[in-house]
């Protein structure tokens, strides 16, 4: 199947609806409506009832003259056009491998319901200096190391943090938790019980500093840059910029013209090995009664796990 994103070109505005795939099991047309906005259709045997509407994609059920029933995705935020090519995408292929026994139309919304729920946190504000930052060094982390390590799926798929997970990065051999400190700051803060515990896997703590610059600093670069950055090397992997745009979502990350006032400089990557003896609070160590922690780690006191042979410690580029 031709890529979304270059389909659209093909249409005119208010030209009627083609067909996705004469080959597909399930009636799915794609069009642009009167105004230019995007939509796309399915054809049903009955009515289906529709999700709340949302900020980026309006969802309308409605009879056609021949008694049967058009399900419609309409594209309203113009700006994540991108995003709504690769919803399409998944929607449509995940229409071809449905049971015949299924119910089309119920399952169609059910899996739009993900997607609503991953680009309503991109409306939920901007993200706070403290979560931006976060997101910069999530990313650095999975630029340098993650990607040449794993290579990219299997690190886009590693990359949980976004997802509400306890550590951020979780593979088969290791699992990572990255903080970004402030230049002169050795403390970060641990969220939980659960976030240095290793359970039975590799932890390494991940501290990457960024200092703050200037706009016409050498080196200098804003949350947008480096999204740009990674998104350059996914181009030519449909599957993975489709995963790295959904974790960008799931961070509550939308391209704003705000975040390009936070300007930072690479200050370098410390990395811990969180092993017996390391100071922390893990959660099968709690005493009966104490619920949900959250505290401040010295990483002073980290200094005989830091990891120091492989050149981490470095700062610059």
């Amino acid at each position: 199947m031709i890529p979304f994103e270059s389909r659209w070109e093909t249409l005119e505005p208010g030209r009627g609806f083609q067909r996705v795939d004469e080959g597909h099991p399930l009636d799915f047309y794609f069009g642009l409506d009167v105004s230019g906005e995007r939509v796309l259709l399915l054809v049903t045997e009955r009515e289906v009832g529709v999700p709340a509407q949302t900020q980026a994609i309006q969802v309308l059920c409605r009879q056609r003259h021949d008694d049967r029933w058009a399900l419609m995705f309409r594209l309203v935020r113009p700006e994540l056009g991108r995003i709504f090519s690769h919803l399409c995408e998944d929607i449509i292929e995940f229409g071809r491998k449905l049971p015949e026994e299924s119910k089309p139309a119920e399952a169609v919304i059910m899996r739009f319901a993900r997607w609503q729920r991953l680009l309503e946190r991109s409306y939920a504000g901007l993200l706070d200096e403290s979560a931006l930052r976060g997101l910069i060094g999530e990313l650095m982390f999975l630029d340098r190391f993650a990607l040449p390590t794993y290579g990219s799926i299997p690190a886009l798929e590693g990359w949980v943090g976004p997802l509400d997970a306890e550590q951020d990065f979780r593979y088969p051999n290791g699992v990572f938790e990255v903080k970004t400190l402030r230049p002169g700051v050795t403390t970060v803060k641990i969220s939980s019980a659960e976030q240095l515990e290793d359970a039975g896997r590799p932890l390494q703590l991940i501290a990457v500093t960024l200092n703050p610059a200037e706009r016409i600093d050498n080196d200098a670069f804003c949350l947008p840059d480096v999204v740009t950055d990674m998104l350059k090397k996914f181009e030519h992997d449909p599957v993975a910029l489709t995963l790295f745009e959904e974790r960008l979502i799931s961070a509550g990350y939308f391209d704003r013209e705000e975040y390009r006032s936070h300007v930072y400089k690479f200050g370098g990557f410390r990395r811990f090995n969180v092993s017996e003896g390391f100071p922390r609070i893990v959660h099968s160590h709690l005493p009966s009664g104490i619920g949900r922690v959250m505290y401040d780690l010295d990483l002073a006191a980290c200094l005989p796990f830091e990891i120091v042979d492989d050149g981490e410690k470095t700062s610059g580029n």
